[in-house]
């Protein structure tokens, strides 16, 4: 696994990197045949107006004390075996459950047929076919999972159950008895963790043996990335306090463009499949609250973009081909995407910064304390997503 570099609130833009890979971006529709080449170009200008351009000043800053600076941080955490276990128990087998001859017990995935029947006569939304169940989710009415219990792939069982009242699915049946004539085509039980799976799982493992020290190396590479970035983000916050900065009205207007654009807008889209507009416009929210909202937030950035560029002047930090390459490595991307992406100026300064930053850590007085006396990094306002509606069977609850 590549190392992963540490990334401040400072360099929010490379946030962007999360949001690659995890989908591909929709085909644009083809132009019309009566388009003209002079609308498309004018489209395509102001598409890259829409860009924010960084000002030339971001405003006046007098450097405090940035070497050897005191930062107080959570002591860094130390992933055990036991964490391991619980996770390759509880999310990486029951990815992987096998079919089993034996019993039904709880815990076991059935996939049936039902029909269900009141007094003899089926009822509407009472029956399906090739439905996945796991005994003793709860996703049933009270009776039909227990009533599958003991039962093998095969067999067919009449299940007795009652219907809850109240039963805001089907009013209709609610309080009534009936009876589901249900088929068990198969049975899936999570295996016991052997070398043989773990060939399934990950091919460069052999062993249970490797497979755990692989995972437990990941989760530990995790928890040093995640602890670094808590460091460089107190790191570059003490400076921020130890130095008087003053962004320009212009420079915290571009930032949180530049955050709505390049961050937020990428991310919601990504993980949720809709537009920042439309997440703001179930909130009753306009565009310009929400760049209202972050106002804070982005003074606050450009006040730690401005002490690191600080830091890097004074320090004579440059960036070379080899610092681009290894931080595009580092974020598991191409050096060309990576330029592609940031462009070749924004790309340097981004890594400029980060070296300023690490910089200062480096020459940090750390002193570590307890969960509850650590700084906490302050987060916008979070978007209140939709939850998602599932359809279910008139037999779920």
């Amino acid at each position: 696994m590549r190392k992963k570099i540490a990334v401040s609130a400072l360099i929010v833009a490379a946030a962007v990197f999360a949001a690659w890979g995890c989908g591909k971006k929709e085909a644009e529709p083809e132009s019309s045949a009566v388009e003209t080449e002079a609308e498309t170009e004018e489209e395509s200008e102001e598409s890259e107006e829409e860009e924010p351009i960084r000002p030339e000043n971001l405003g006046e800053i007098r450097l405090g004390d940035y070497k050897g600076i005191e930062v107080e941080t959570e002591e860094p955490y130390i992933v055990t075996d036991e964490e391991v276990d619980i996770y390759i128990n509880s999310y990486i087998l029951p990815q992987h459950k096998q079919s089993v001859d034996d019993e039904i017990t709880e815990g076991d995935t059935v996939n049936i047929d039902y029909v269900g029947r009141m007094d003899g006569v089926a009822f509407d939304g009472g029956s399906a076919e090739g439905t996945d169940l796991t005994i003793g989710s709860g996703r049933f009415i009270d009776g039909f999972e227990d009533g599958l219990i003991g039962y093998k792939k095969g067999d067919k069982v009449d299940v007795n159950v009652t219907f809850p009242d109240p039963y805001e699915s089907n009013p209709d049946l609610a309080g009534k008895p009936a009876v589901f004539e249900v088929t068990v085509n198969d049975v899936k039980r999570t295996p016991e963790l052997t070398d043989a799976i773990v060939s399934e799982l990950d091919t460069e493992c052999k062993t249970v043996a490797e497979y755990k020290r692989k995972l437990k190396d990941q989760f530990q590479e995790n928890a040093d990335y995640s602890a670094r970035q808590a460091l460089s983000y107190a790191a570059i916050e003490k400076v921020v306090e130890n130095s008087e900065v003053s962004p320009s009205e212009e420079a915290v207007e571009w930032k949180v463009k530049d955050l709505i654009k390049n961050y937020f807008e990428p991310v919601i889209l990504q993980s949720y499949g809709m537009s920042l507009d439309d997440v703001l416009a179930a909130q009753g929210k306009t565009r310009a609250d929400y760049e209202a909202e972050l106002e804070s937030v982005a003074t606050d950035t450009v006040k730690q973009i401005m002490v690191a560029d600080e830091v890097a002047r004074l320090q004579n930090i440059v960036v070379t081909e080899a610092d681009l390459k290894e931080y595009a490595d580092g974020n598991n991307v191409s050096f060309d995407e990576f330029i592609d992406t940031f462009g070749r100026e924004r790309a340097e300064q981004t890594v400029l910064e980060q070296k300023a930053i690490d910089f200062v850590v480096d020459n940090a007085v750390v002193k570590y304390v307890s969960p509850e006396e650590a700084a906490s990094e302050p987060q916008p306002e979070d978007l209140e997503l939709p939850e998602e509606e599932t359809e279910e069977a008139e037999t779920e609850e």
